[in-house]
């Protein structure tokens, strides 16, 4: 009985084992499936972090881009403009020069058929505010006319009278003032220091119309010498000297505005341009204008140094191909009333040396380097030798 109930228990127990066998192979298969299933879910997961960390990297990479300029996310964008660094400078001179820039008109009465006697209001030239005060530079030759009426206008708009006017014929300079206060000044920069290359501005009233325009171009010349012409078919010539050439742009009304260096300081004023050549044109040096200023504004009006002689340059180059001359200021005619007659200085003597300064561009500009008053020694070639004379110079008339 008891080997009977062995039997069947042991038939039980192998039962089991062979359940066990069956089940072992499902229960692993179903544990593997459990894991390859959160094994996705972590792979899926990973992938959706990656991705959010890519977009964040394209939106903070294009926000940095936007910002930077290189992309414009203006529907209805412009081309893009670039402006250089050389072209940046001059706006800002512009932009801060121009208020201080004037346009000079004349008024002057004339006969109209059917209408009468009609005043008349017309831009001619150009000039620049120099003092807060109203003081104000332009050329000579702007406003030359005494019985003429001038006004000055600003670039707001507003008109102002004309209550002094100081002329320097000789230099082509005239010193205007108006009562205003609390204008905007130019400041006034040094000549002298200036070399061909360098990038100077004109502004101006071109053709006695366009207030306010810009020319740029730069300093092609110093020292030169020019010759201009005025009255009935160009009767009247007069030369300066000492001058500065620029290719900038310098028409008719546009004499007597600043020539500005790139510093935004004014290093001449426009006056001339050549009418058989392109890109020439002519400025007068600042410093001129800054001794004349000078005398405006501690005797009321120009004192100019004067020797009594008129004469004309000799360059190196018209020494060396002409005979039995040096370079110099030769002398042409003397006045009889000059501290120039009362030595020993002849019509046809070259002057070569001022005080030991040489005589190479302008006998003028040393002289006026001087001060009324002042004793200065000539040293005077003629026939080949030379002797010195000493000169007071006297005020010019």
């Amino acid at each position: 009985m008891e080997e009977k109930k062995n039997v069947e228990e042991i038939k039980e127990v192998k039962k089991g084992k062979k359940v066990k066998e069956m089940i072992k192979p499902v229960v692993k298969k179903a544990l593997s499936s459990r894991y390859l299933k959160i094994f996705g879910f972590s792979l899926m997961f990973l992938g959706v972090l990656i991705c959010i960390l890519l977009a964040l990297i394209l939106l903070i990479k294009y926000y940095q881009m936007e910002e930077e300029g290189l992309i414009n996310n203006e529907s209805n964008s412009k081309p893009s403009i670039t402006i250089t660094q050389e072209e940046d400078v001059v706006i800002k001179v512009v932009k801060n020069s121009s208020p201080s820039v004037v346009s000079i008109a004349v008024s002057q009465v004339t006969l109209r058929r059917g209408e009468g006697l009609v005043d008349e209001v017309s831009n001619i030239g150009t000039g620049f505010i120099v003092d807060p005060s109203g003081i104000i530079v332009t050329n000579q030759h702007v406003v030359s006319d005494i019985s003429a009426t001038y006004k000055v206008i600003t670039s707001d708009g507003k008109e102002y009278e004309i209550v002094e006017i100081v002329r320097d014929d000789g230099n082509d300079i005239a010193i205007l003032k108006i009562d205003a206060t609390q204008l905007p000044a130019l400041e006034l920069g040094d000549s002298d220091t200036l070399v061909v290359g360098q990038t100077v501005i004109a502004i101006g009233t071109p053709l006695g119309e366009y207030a306010g325009s810009v020319t740029t171009g730069v300093i092609s010349g110093t020292n030169r010498s020019v010759t201009t012409s005025s009255g009935w078919f160009g009767s009247t010539t007069k030369t300066y000297e000492n001058v500065l050439q620029t290719d900038a742009a310098v028409n008719s009304g546009n004499s007597g505005g600043p020539l500005i260096s790139t510093e935004g300081k004014v290093v001449g004023i426009n006056f001339a341009t050549t009418a058989n050549a392109d890109n020439i044109s002519f400025a007068l040096p600042i410093n001129t204008v800054k001794q004349r200023l000078e005398e405006y504004r501690v005797y009321g009006k120009f004192i100019k140094p004067y020797v009594g002689i008129s004469y004309q340059m000799i360059s190196e180059y018209q020494a060396i191909y002409y005979t039995d001359v040096v370079a110099g200021a030769l002398v042409m005619n003397i006045d009889l009333e000059g501290p120039a007659s009362k030595v020993d200085i002849k019509r046809g003597d070259i002057i070569v040396k001022v005080n030991e300064e040489v005589v190479e561009d302008s006998f003028a500009y040393i002289v006026q380097s001087y001060k009324v008053g002042d004793e200065i020694t000539l040293e005077i070639w003629r026939e080949g030798k030379t002797h010195t004379v000493k000169v007071i110079l006297v005020e010019a008339d």
